[in-house]
């Protein structure tokens, strides 16, 4: 199977390359922030970085961030396919989740609750986003813990622009789905402002799958809100300052487990980011701050008109708290040479309790509060950035922790690139990466605060071929992957005490391929294939342990403008074969799965469209977790207008 893929993905390639044309309808050098922490063009820098722009969005605006992130490069969703409200299980270049950083306008953002820290990507809407950008490797140095795999920075729509602009649109489809989205955006003399508002609710399908087909699974439905409200003052040609609020709130059906019903268990979970930003730039750089306060809760219940599971009753509440402090700026030291440094302080706290009813008598968790339950970590970072006439780029750069429950550490990023001619570039990216223990690893009553942060060395090597004329964009690109002092939990099989301890190791290692072909006017072709392995060290003994993740994944599009405002675009994704999760029931080997997805899209008028998307048109029955529903055959239409 693995041997056909492979020559499937060769073949696709060679017609690929060979269907070039005049000219490209998208830039193969856009500017991009989050590989330097400033503007830079994508040709300036040899790191691996992917852009996900507006067109691109607008033309999957129907479906969730993270059916679209499952698209990208190096990047396997479990979840992004189930029910909605389903975790969202993200696993970056083979990574386990947690090890990649979300940020949202350049500010870290995470659950503190959570063991691994992630960030809860439902509360994210595709409308509300302008472009998505997709650091590849580890970042630690610039961007602190968690970016041990890679950074996916969400920018939000923008303030400003002309006086009055806006956006309305109202979509339909497949299990009774509604989404509606309005905002507002422009300037007023030296104000900015923008408004954004989405709505959707959805009667959904059973998280769990019901095998027998005659249970009578409950359908488990989604309900959310997100509003980003911002407003900014230009206090001179220099100096601007800049407030947003981005609010998530929603509720979802869940069940019991795998293969298990239960008809009233639901989620309620919540995401608010507050950002006070300020920047002033000058001839010889610029200098910004950023203050952010990120609440975030999820609270269960469910109770005892239906038993699904171990209790009879059970309430889970989390919260967490995170206060980010950064002050960073470059500065040109040369025509050629320029330093970007800044300092930054980071506090958490989290809030929670789970109590349960069972056959054996009432359970409560040892509470943790949010008083005693903290943890703050101050950085010193500078990274020097170095672009010569000769097409020789250098990044070089070095940052210091100082975390308060384990101590000091440093990670370093070396990133040299050269242009071998004017179309191609090859790259070296070295550096280190690491992960804080959590606060539940901390202090919770499996808690030990001995821990120390989960280490990595990453190394990328490859090149990128870009057309002068932007017509076609290819790039090739190997990486490795090494962990040490992993985080796992443990018994000791004397006592039965459990506690989380740092023990393990990974080694992970891939090759990415990705190209873009225009076929002039016409439309435009792009592919991605993604192979990925890795094995893990515990106690000495060698483990296959990327469970859940598939070795080879490949997603292709070819998107066609025939005649004048249409636009057709048909997908097709294919997912390998990959190991069920340690705890998942069924066989160890998943196997591979297919979906093929159509969408068009009509202007109607100068600022309005409509449109369709087909998806899974074959209505392929697979699993990411075996005993979890995917979406069968469905489709969303509907109108949207910009003006």
């Amino acid at each position: 199977m693995k041997k056909n893929a492979f020559l499937v993905a060769a073949l696709l390639y060679c017609s690929h390359l060979s269907a070039q044309d005049s000219s490209r309808t998208k830039s193969l050098d856009e500017v991009v922030v989050t590989a330097a922490r400033i503007e830079q063009k994508q040709s300036q820098t040899g790191k691996v970085i992917s852009v996900i722009d507006r067109a691109t969005l607008e033309r999957n605006a129907d479906k969730t961030v993270g059916e679209i992130l499952n698209q990208q490069t190096g990047i396997f969703i479990v979840g992004a396919n189930n029910a909605m409200g389903t975790n969202q299980d993200l696993y970056f270049r083979g990574s386990s989740t947690g090890n990649v950083l979300f940020l949202i306008d350049g500010v870290p953002v995470g659950d503190a609750s959570l063991i691994n820290n992630s960030f809860d990507i439902n509360s994210l809407n595709a409308y509300q986003i302008e472009r998505i950008e997709i650091l590849k490797g580890a970042q630690s140095t610039l961007w602190g813990s968690d970016a041990v795999a890679g950074v996916i920075n969400i920018i939000t729509k923008k303030a400003g622009g002309k006086k009055l602009g806006g956006n309305a649109g109202l979509q339909y489809g497949s299990y009774n789905t509604f989404r509606a989205n309005v905002g507002v955006q422009g300037a007023a003399n030296k104000f900015l402002y923008s408004a954004q508002y989405s709505f959707t609710n959805s009667k959904g399908f059973s998280s769990a799958y019901d095998s027998t087909g005659t249970k009578n699974f409950d359908k488990d439905g989604f309900d959310q809100h997100n509003l980003i409200a911002s407003v900014g003052y230009q206090i001179n040609p220099n100096w601007s300052i800049k407030y947003t609020s981005n609010y998530s709130k929603y509720k979802a059906g869940l069940d019991a487990g795998a293969f298990k019903d239960d008809k009233d268990y639901n989620l309620t979970a919540t995401n608010w980011l507050n950002t006070l930003s300020s920047q002033y730039t000058g001839k010889k750089g610029s200098l910004q701050f950023q203050q952010s306060f990120n609440y975030t809760s999820r609270f269960m219940l469910d109770d005892s008109a239906n038993i699904g599971g171990f209790a009879k009753w059970a309430e889970q509440s989390y919260k967490s708290h995170s206060s980010i402090t950064d002050l960073f700026g470059s500065l040109k030291l040369a025509p050629s040479l320029t330093l970007v440094s800044g300092v930054q302080y980071l506090a958490q706290n989290t809030d929670q309790y789970y109590k349960s009813i069972s056959s054996f008598g009432p359970y409560n968790s040892v509470p943790l509060g949010k008083d005693s339950t903290k943890m703050s970590n101050t950085a010193v970072y500078a990274s020097a950035i170095w672009n010569t006439k000769t097409g020789f780029n250098l990044e070089a750069g070095l940052r210091f922790n100082n975390h308060s429950i384990y101590g000091n550490n440093t990670t370093f990023s070396i990133n040299p690139s050269f242009k071998l001619t004017d179309e191609v570039t090859a790259l070296v990216n070295i550096s280190s990466g690491f992960k804080t223990p959590s606060l539940y690893q901390l202090y919770s009553e499996y808690g030990n605060k001995n821990l120390k942060p989960e280490t990595s060395n990453n190394y990328e090597f490859g090149f990128q071929y870009r057309e002068a004329n932007r017509k076609a964009s290819f790039r090739m690109i190997g990486f490795v992957r090494d962990i040490k002092n992993l985080i796992i939990f443990y018994t000791d099989p004397n006592t039965y005490a459990s506690y989380y301890i740092n023990r393990d190791k990974q080694h992970d290692y891939g090759v990415e391929v990705e190209s873009t072909i225009s076929f002039g006017k016409k439309g435009f072709w792009t592919t991605n294939i993604t192979y990925v392995d890795g094995e893990g060290v515990s106690e000495g003994t060698k483990t296959k342990n990327l469970y859940r993740r598939p070795n080879l994944s490949l997603n292709s599009q070819v998107t066609v403008m025939p005649i004048k405002n249409l636009t057709t675009m048909a997908s097709v994704r294919f997912v390998g074969t990959r190991l069920k999760g340690p705890y998942d029931l069924g066989p160890n080997t998943m196997p591979a799965y297919y979906t093929v997805d159509l969408y068009a899209s009509y202007k109607i008028f100068k600022y309005g469209q409509l449109f369709v998307d087909l998806k899974n048109l074959t209505n392929q029955t697979y699993f990411d977790v075996v005993g979890y529903n995917t979406r069968a055959r469905n489709f969303m239409t509907g109108i949207q207008v910009n003006f």
